[in-house]
């Protein structure tokens, strides 16, 4: 969600935050009211981040997007405020912001997050801002609700190396018309499979006469049980994740393996699934795949959520969603108690 300039600023390292000390409000058609404060630094966090620890303490830094931000929650009601229920004696700091993918959730972590005493880092990426990788700008309405446009920080990989570009990003928003062709293909747009996702989810049967839909019901049958039911009901929606070469999934990789060697603490990785692959109408193999490689490659842990709300009823999994696809105040809960044991396991073998 763009927060626009009521609540944000311009940041010369990582393109938008929050106005530091604001105390504002939102409202959503589908979540209704909720303020929003941040810290100092601009970010949205109980704590005043301070450079040191309190004897006995355990501090995580925590970076994502919308979902880590609480796009639609109260802050003590996301993961991020519920974990610190969860897990006595541990602060969060929470650098999440509506609107980053992973290049400047590093961003962050590089230039300001690792500059904290810290003995955890979490990635919360919602798997479908890989499609932001690749963006040189983003969409956003200026102050006459004009759609402009503004240049985002962004990485690429050139020659094998990690390169940054758009240091510092421009502060003024730019009219689309003036971009070249070449800068209007980088142009962060909405999700093109938004409106597949939203058929799909508002799938229900349709309830005609049994002898009518005999043939029908036959052949649902056969599919529930034929190997070929996958390829026929699911889509894959981000083919960024689809092989190690596509371009968003290259830069992707390299910010991440960047960052397990820059981190000298562990770093737990938590994708978080959008619910067209909860609800089972999207073959999650892909982005799956590719961060087992991760794993595989770099000292990351993974906890991977998908299966365990997989395991629940479609009811129950329905009621930890927003329609559009962000997690509801039941869905914060339960994250943050999906994701406090690993914490705990990780804390207790770095002690």
């Amino acid at each position: 969600m763009w927060l626009g300039d009521k609540l944000s600023e311009y940041h010369p390292v990582v393109g938008r935050c929050l106005i530091p000390n604001i105390d504002g409000q939102l409202t959503h058609p589908e979540w209704g009211d909720y303020s929003v404060q941040a810290n100092s630094y601009g970010f949205r966090c109980n704590h005043e981040f301070l450079p040191a620890k309190e004897p006995g303490i355990r501090r995580i830094l925590l970076f994502g997007d919308s979902n880590a931000f609480g796009d639609g929650v109260a802050y003590e009601t996301g993961f991020a405020g519920g974990l610190e229920v969860l897990l006595p004696n541990v602060e969060i700091y929470n650098f999440a912001m509506a609107g980053f993918a992973v290049d400047q959730q590093y961003l962050c972590y590089q230039e300001i997050g690792r500059k904290f005493d810290h003995d955890l880092v979490i990635i919360a990426p919602t798997v479908e801002t890989i499609r932001k990788i690749t963006a040189h700008f983003i969409l956003a309405r200026d102050e006459n609700l004009e759609q402009r446009c503004l240049e985002k920080p962004y990485y690429d990989v050139i020659d094998g190396k990690l390169t940054r570009g758009h240091v510092p990003p421009r502060e003024e928003y730019i009219d689309i018309k003036t971009l070249s062709d070449a800068d209007k293909g980088k142009v962060y747009k909405a999700n093109p499979f938004a409106d597949i996702r939203k058929l799909l989810d508002k799938t229900r049967p349709v309830k005609k006469p049994k002898k009518r839909l005999r043939i029908v019901d036959n052949l649902n049958y056969l599919l529930k049980k034929s190997p070929i039911k996958r390829t026929i009901t699911k889509v894959r929606p981000y083919p960024e994740y689809d092989n190690p070469e596509t371009p968003a999934w290259k830069i992707m990789r390299a910010i991440l393996s960047e960052w397990s060697e820059a981190s000298e603490k562990p770093i737990l990785i938590v994708p978080l699934p959008s619910f067209i692959y909860v609800k089972e109408r999207a073959d999650a193999r892909n982005y799956q795949m590719r961060f087992k490689e991760v794993e595989k490659e770099t000292a990351f842990s993974i906890y991977d959520p998908l299966r365990d709300l997989q395991k629940l009823s479609l009811k129950k999994r329905r009621e930890l969603y927003y329609l559009e696809g962000h997690l509801t105040p039941q869905g914060h809960t339960w994250m943050a108690k999906k994701i406090a044991p690993q914490v705990k396991k990780i804390l207790k073998r770095s002690k």
